[in-house]
């Protein structure tokens, strides 16, 4: 136990107060909220798929199924045209939400901070030839220099306004109008800056600044799709949980652009009837490795309703399985409590790494499919995976599966907390 309290005065002096600074870092900030603002329109964006890609042969005999076919392909122009001005300006959408919300951190104005980062991103990921105007890296693609464009042009803004480099203009002029006329630095700011270091990459690289982007980056990329990095950040992540620390607010805000990006080349290559290059994105973290919020903890939940002798825990199970089934697990971890409690650090560290690892080799052999579908973190978990997937009863039957081996892994801990619970009660 005195290795455990040294441990636990370690977390709560040293960790957590350093979490909460890199938690409250004005760009992690930008990007959490930035990518908040982009869930409707992402969600919007997945269930047009839903309707343009049924999960039916060309050949079904189910009528509901012929009906459905028949409605994508009549519907199928209008649709696409919501799919790629939704799901598909995911990065100009997030070049314009992560630097609102930075300029938003840095006290400037954010509205104008936000216009002048996409006419930046306007003119590095929309090449123009031939009257033409090529928007591919409108979507997942351009995710990374749409991050790095609304941190340069927010960061220039600022370095501008800090040195007093702006338009002296009368106090009887409206301040909207001088609001705006002070902006005509940081444009001409970005134009002297940013549009010759394009120039000058698509000139030594003979390619333009996404694709220089792309590559340097696809080694990360592929980092963020493997099993080792998943089980490092699932550990590190219910580690700093048992501490009281909400570690997906950190990481999971970290690893979102890269889920993002994986989730985009899926859809993509599912559009083009090609194999899914990955397997980690946003809904196998949310309906594979943490279904419940965090830890699996909707196994431990049942358990406390159907098995718990103790008063304490049946009802402390009763508040939370609501909630929990919504992927909220504070009344669970902060109630029982989980939080700093020895009997239940195996259990909520085992669980998701056994998920991690189960559902990472089930796709690996073709049990399961790829997600290619965004799909609301609250979603109950095996409806989740069902959706996510494109309508794969394996992927649902796969997330049910694992809340059963969750449940195993947690009984033991379950019952020796629940017997310890009883003898408090009867004392009292």
């Amino acid at each position: 136990m005195k290795i455990f309290d040294t441990l636990n005065t370690f977390m709560l002096e040293k960790v957590k107060p350093l979490a909460l600074r890199f938690e409250n870092q004005p760009h992690i900030v930008a990007i959490k909220n930035g990518f908040i603002v982009l869930l409707p329109f992402l969600i919007i964006g997945s269930f047009m798929m839903i309707l343009l890609i049924p999960p039916y042969p060309e050949n079904t005999t189910s009528s509901f199924g012929q009906a459905w076919l028949t409605l994508a392909k009549e519907l199928s122009e209008p649709l696409w045209r919501v799919f790629q001005m939704s799901f598909n300006a995911i990065s100009l959408f997030a070049c314009a939400s992560i630097s609102f919300y930075l300029a938003k951190e840095y006290k400037m104005t954010p509205l104008h901070t936000a216009v002048l980062s996409m006419m930046a991103f306007l003119l590095l990921c929309m090449p123009y030839q031939n009257s033409t105007a090529d928007i591919t890296y409108f979507g997942g693609k351009g995710l990374f220099v749409a991050i790095f464009i609304a941190f340069y042009v927010t960061e220039l803004k600022r370095f501008i306004l800090r040195h007093n480099l702006s338009i002296k203009m009368p106090k009887e002029i409206p301040e909207a109008v001088a609001q705006s006329f002070n902006t005509l630095i940081p444009i001409l700011a970005v134009l002297l800056t940013l549009y010759p270091f394009a120039l000058l990459i698509e000139h030594y690289f003979q390619a333009s600044v996404p694709i220089v982007f792309e590559q340097f980056l696809a080694p990360v990329v592929q980092a963020s799709d493997s099993l080792y990095t998943l089980l490092i950040l699932t550990a590190i992540i219910h580690i700093l949980w048992f501490f009281g620390i909400n570690g997906a607010l950190i990481f999971i805000q970290l690893w979102t652009p890269f889920l993002l990006v994986n989730l985009g080349a899926n859809l993509e290559a599912f559009q083009a009837g090609e194999p899914l290059p990955f397997t980690i994105t946003n809904g196998f973290w949310d309906f594979y490795v943490t279904h419940g919020g965090s830890g699996g903890l909707i196994s431990l939940c049942i358990l406390l309703v159907l098995f718990s002798k103790s008063k304490l825990c049946k009802n402390i199970g009763r508040v939370g399985m609501v909630p929990i089934c919504f992927s909220i697990a504070e009344p669970i971890i902060y109630g029982l409590p989980i939080l700093l409690n020895p009997i239940f650090l195996v259990p909520l560290l085992l669980a998701p790494l056994t998920n991690s690892v189960l559902a990472y080799f089930a796709h690996l052999l073709d049990l399961v499919p790829a997600m290619v579908i965004l799909v609301p973190w609250t979603t109950p978990a095996p409806i989740g995976a069902y959706i996510a997937s494109g309508g794969s009863v394996s992927a649902a039957l796969l997330s049910i599966l694992l809340i059963i081996i969750d449940a195993l892994i947690y009984y033991p801990f379950f019952k020796l907390y629940d017997k310890i619970c009883q003898e408090k009660e009867r004392k009292d």
